[in-house]
C-alpha cells in the first residue's frame, strides 16, 4: 500500500510538473543556478591502465539533417529576416495552442513565435524534455531510451529556420534547464540523465554562458557526477548507443588544430577522422563514432578554455617567438575544468571495459601542447594538488615522458642537495651514482657495484666511466653503456632470456630451478631498465608487449602469447578448430613441456592434469591454462625479481600512470627513422647553415643510405641508435663546423648530439670520410 501511494505521488508531482505554463518566469531559475553553483572537488581518476583497442570507423553521413557545418554557420546568428528560410514570413501563421504545439514535433513548426513556445514547453521541466525525443525504435530503445539522431534533426532543425531571438532563447532555457536539475532535480534519475543526453546533443551547449560570463557546462558536468553509479555507467552506454547518423553533427570549435590533433582527435575539426582498418570496419562502427562524438564534446569544452587561458597568458606575458604559451590546471581553473575532466574519465573507464575507441581518442592536442609540467608537477605530488598529471588520459606519450623528466631531475637535484648537507655532517659522499666498468665485464662489475648501493643512491643521477677511458660522462657514455650491457643480459651465453626466431622477442627462459646467480642478473635487468627511464636513456631491447602489461599490473591475453611464442599461439588457436575425434586421436592431456637448457621438462597445467584428457568441453580451459603457464607459472619467480629491480628506480614514478603500449615507447623509442624530419628540425653551428654547400651535400648523402647506415650515424652522432618518443623532430641534433677541407674523420660529442664536421670540399671525399667515421664508432677519448 505504502509503495502505491508513493507512486501515485511521483504521477501528481510529474503531473502538476507537465501542467507549468510554457511562459514561466525564467529569472527564477538564473536565481536558483546562482544559488546552487557549487563546483565539485576534483578526483583523481584510477590509474588503472588500459588495454589496445582497435581503431575506429570513420564518421559517416546523415540522411536526413544537414551537417554541423551548416548548424554552425554564421546563419545562427544572422538576422531573421536575411535568412534564406524567412522569405515569405510577413503574415505569420496562425498562433497554434500549446496544447496542439504539444503534440506536434518542432522539426514541423515554421513560425518563431511557435518554435519558442515548443520550447518553452519542452524546456519547463527534466522529465518533460527527457521525454521529448523516445526512440520509437525497438531495437535501438533496448541500448537507449532517447532517439539521439531525432534530437540532433531537432536542433538542426532550430538553427536553420529560427531566427537571432529563438537561438537566444535557446540558450536561456538550457542555461536554466541545468539551473533547474541543480537546484530542483527530477524525482527519477533515468529522466535524469535522458536530459542530461538531449542537452549534450545541442550544439552549442559548451559555448553557452551565464549572465555573470561563467561557462555553464560545468554546471552539466556536475549533474552527471552527481549521479549514482548506475545512472552514469547507463549515460556511457547511451554514448555508445548510436543513432543511426549521429556523425553528421560534428562538434562545432573555432579552434585551429594541427596535423597530429587532427589524426588523433576526430572531433577536432570537421574533416579530421582517425585511421580505420578493415577490421573496424567490420565491427559496429555506428557505436564506435557515436561515443567518440561525445568524448569530443567534452574535448571540445576543454580544449577551447585551454586556449582560452593561453590567449590570456600571452597578453600578460613577454612574447616568446617559436614557443607555446604553457597554462596550469589551477591558472585555467582547476574546478569547471577538472568537472569536464572528471566525466572524460567516467568515459576512459568505460572505455577499458568495452575497448569501444583507441585510447588516442582521450590525448586532448591543446592540453598537450599548453600544460606548463614544470609547474603541473609539483602540485601532482602535493596531497591536495590540483593538475592535469591527475587526468593521465589526456596526456600523449611525449607530455607523460616529459613528466618522468621533470620528475627525475627534481629528484636528482634533491640528492645532490642532501649529498652536501650530509657531507658538512657526517664526511663526503659522492653526489652522483658513478660506475666504472671494463668493456670485457660489463654485467659482472654492473652487478656487484649496484648491489652495494643503497636505494638513496640510485636516484642520483648516473655516470658511467670505462676503465681506460678518458670520456668524461655528460650523457653520451651512459648511453652507449646502456646499449653494450642489454646486448650482453639478454645474449644466449647468460640463459637468462629466450629469443622467439619468428618474432625475436625475448621471453624468460622456464627453469625447474633458477640459481641465485640468476635471479641476481634478472632483478639487474630489472635495474637497468628502471635506471634508463629515470636518466631519460632509450634502449635497444625487443621484449613483448605483455611484460609492459605485467609491470603496469594489466592482465594478459591469449593475444599477448602470438609475440612470445608464434608457433605455440597458432597451435592452440588451431585447437578450437579440431573436431572431437581429432582432439581425442591427438591423446593430449593437461601437461605442458618446455626446454631447460637442453633437458625436456614437463609441468601439468592443472591439479591432476597428467590424468586429465584434452576433449572439446575443456579445450578452453587447456589453452587459458597454458597461456597461464607461460606468462605466470613458469617464469613467477624471474619476473618477480626483474620486476622488484624496475620497481626500485621506477615503482613510485609516474610511469604507474602510463599504458603498456606508453610505457614501451618510453623504454624502446620510436621505430620510424623520419631523417626528412631530422633535417628540418637539425641546428647548425660554426658558420654553416643550411643551405652551406657541404652541408646540402651532407644530406644528399644521408638520404641515400638505408636504415642501418642511418642507425649508425644516429650512434655515432648521439651514443644511441633509437629514436625518442614523438620522433627525430624532437631530437635536438647540432652539425658544428670543424675546420676547412682536411682528411680529419668527422667527430662527435654524444652527450649534447653534436656533429663536428669539417668543411670537406667533395661529395665523394665526405662519404669516405663519414662512412669510415660511423663503422669505427665505438669507445670515447678527448678531443
Amino acid at each position: 500500500m505504502a509503495k502505491s501511494t508513493e507512486t501515485s505521488r511521483k504521477r501528481q508531482r510529474v503531473e502538476r510538473r507537465r501542467l507549468r505554463q510554457p511562459t514561466e518566469d525564467f529569472m527564477s531559475r538564473q536565481t536558483m543556478m546562482t544559488r546552487s553553483r557549487t563546483r565539485s572537488t576534483m578526483q583523481q581518476p584510477s590509474s588503472s591502465t588500459q588495454t589496445a583497442v582497435v581503431e575506429p570507423k570513420e564518421s559517416y553521413a546523415s540522411d536526413y539533417s544537414a551537417s554541423s557545418n551548416e548548424m554552425h554557420s554564421d546563419t545562427l546568428d544572422g538576422d531573421k529576416n536575411n535568412h534564406p528560410n524567412n522569405k515569405g514570413r510577413e503574415k505569420e501563421e496562425p498562433h497554434q495552442s500549446d496544447a496542439e504545439l504539444a503534440e506536434r514535433h518542432i522539426c514541423l513548426l515554421e513560425s518563431d513565435q511557435d518554435i519558442i513556445t515548443k520550447l518553452k514547453h519542452m524546456f519547463s521541466d527534466p522529465c518533460i524534455l527527457a521525454h521529448s525525443f523516445p526512440q520509437t525504435d525497438p531495437e535501438r530503445k533496448a541500448n537507449c531510451p532517447v532517439d539521439i539522431l531525432d534530437a540532433q534533426k531537432a536542433y538542426s532543425h532550430i538553427s536553420q529556420s529560427g531566427s537571432k531571438k529563438v537561438l537566444d532563447e535557446l540558450r536561456q532555457l538550457s542555461i536554466g534547464m541545468i539551473a533547474m536539475m541543480n537546484a530542483d532535480p527530477c524525482s527519477e534519475h533515468d529522466d535524469l540523465v535522458n536530459a542530461v543526453l538531449i542537452l549534450l546533443v545541442s550544439p552549442r551547449i559548451t559555448e553557452y554562458l551565464q549572465d555573470d560570463g561563467v561557462p555553464v557546462f560545468p554546471e552539466l558536468c556536475s549533474i552527471i557526477l552527481g549521479q549514482p553509479p548506475a545512472q552514469r555507467t547507463a549515460l556511457m552506454r547511451y554514448f555508445a548507443a548510436g543513432s543511426g547518423s549521429l556523425s553528421s553533427v560534428t562538434v562545432n570549435t573555432s579552434i585551429e588544430v594541427t596535423d597530429e590533433a587532427a589524426h588523433s582527435q576526430p572531433w577536432a575539426g570537421v574533416h579530421a577522422k582517425l585511421p580505420v582498418t578493415d577490421e573496424f570496419l567490420r565491427s559496429n562502427s555506428d557505436e564506435r563514432a557515436s561515443f567518440t562524438w561525445f568524448v569530443g564534446i567534452f574535448q571540445q569544452y576543454i580544449s577551447q578554455e585551454m586556449e582560452k587561458a593561453a590567449q590570456r597568458v600571452a597578453q600578460t606575458s613577454a612574447p616568446s617567438e617559436g614557443t607555446m604559451q604553457k597554462v596550469s590546471l589551477h591558472a585555467v581553473g582547476g574546478s569547471s575544468l577538472g568537472l569536464a575532466a572528471q566525466c572524460l574519465a567516467l568515459a576512459n573507464g568505460y572505455n577499458n571495459t568495452n575497448a569501444l575507441v583507441p585510447y588516442s581518442v582521450f590525448y586532448n592536442a591543446a592540453v598537450n601542447e599548453h600544460i606548463d609540467i614544470k609547474e603541473e608537477v609539483p602540485r601532482f605530488r602535493m596531497p591536495e594538488g590540483v593538475s592535469f598529471c591527475s587526468y593521465p588520459f589526456l596526456l600523449s606519450p611525449t607530455t607523460k615522458s616529459e613528466i618522468i623528466r621533470i620528475e627525475s631531475v627534481i629528484l636528482m637535484r634533491t640528492e645532490l642537495q642532501d649529498s652536501f648537507f650530509r657531507a658538512m655532517f657526517s664526511g663526503v659522499t659522492c653526489p652522483y651514482l658513478v660506475l666504472e666498468v671494463r668493456r670485457d665485464s660489463l654485467v659482472r662489475d654492473t652487478l656487484y657495484q649496484l648491489d652495494l648501493k643503497l636505494n638513496q643512491d640510485l636516484r642520483k643521477q648516473l655516470k658511467v666511466r670505462f676503465v681506460g677511458e678518458e670520456g668524461v660522462d655528460e650523457g653520451g657514455v651512459q648511453k652507449e653503456f646502456f646499449q653494450l650491457i642489454v646486448r650482453d643480459v639478454f645474449s644466449p651465453k647468460y640463459g637468462i632470456f629466450r629469443a622467439s626466431e619468428s618474432s625475436h622477442y625475448h621471453w624468460f627462459r622456464p627453469q625447474a630451478e633458477s640459481s641465485q646467480d640468476t635471479l641476481e642478473e634478472i632483478r639487474l635487468t630489472g635495474q637497468l631498465i628502471g635506471l634508463a627511464v629515470y636518466n631519460a636513456v632509450i634502449l635497444d631491447i625487443h621484449l613483448p608487449p605483455a611484460i609492459y602489461k605485467k609491470l603496469l599490473g594489466v592482465p594478459v591475453t591469449r593475444d599477448d602469447l602470438r609475440q612470445v611464442d608464434p608457433a605455440l599461439h597458432h597451435g592452440l588457436t588451431q585447437l578450437l578448430h579440431l573436431s572431437p575425434d581429432e582432439l581425442a586421436f591427438l591423446e593430449r592431456t593437461f601437461v605442458a613441456e618446455y626446454d631447460d637448457l637442453g633437458e625436456l621438462c614437463t609441468q601439468e597445467l592443472i591439479s591432476g592434469g597428467a590424468q586429465t584428457q584434452l576433449t572439446a568441453d575443456n579445450r578452453e580451459l587447456f589453452i587459458d591454462s597454458y597461456v597461464e603457464f607461460v606468462f605466470n607459472t613458469s617464469c613467477e619467480r624471474q619476473f618477480a625479481e626483474f620486476k622488484s629491480g624496475f620497481d626500485q628506480i621506477c615503482g613510485a614514478s609516474y610511469v604507474r600512470f602510463m599504458r603498456p603500449q606508453e610505457l614501451e615507447l618510453l623504454v624502446c623509442g620510436c621505430s620510424d627513422l623520419d631523417f626528412a624530419a631530422l633535417e628540418r628540425s637539425t641546428i647548425y653551428d660554426g658558420g654553416y647553415t643550411k643551405s652551406t654547400v657541404v652541408i646540402q651535400n651532407f644530406w644528399h648523402i644521408v638520404r641515400q643510405f638505408s636504415d642501418d647506415l642511418k642507425r649508425k650515424l644516429l650512434f655515432f652522432a648521439t651514443s644511441s641508435d633509437r629514436v625518442p618518443i614523438g620522433g627525430l623532430s624532437k631530437l635536438h641534433f647540432v652539425i658544428a663546423k670543424n675546420g676547412g677541407d682536411s682528411d680529419r674523420l668527422p667527430t662527435s660529442h654524444t652527450c649534447f648530439n653534436v656533429l663536428l664536421l669539417p668543411e670537406y670540399t667533395t661529395v665523394e671525399k665526405l662519404r669516405e670520410r663519414l662512412l669510415t667515421a660511423i663503422h669505427n664508432s665505438e669507445g670515447f677519448g678527448m678531443i
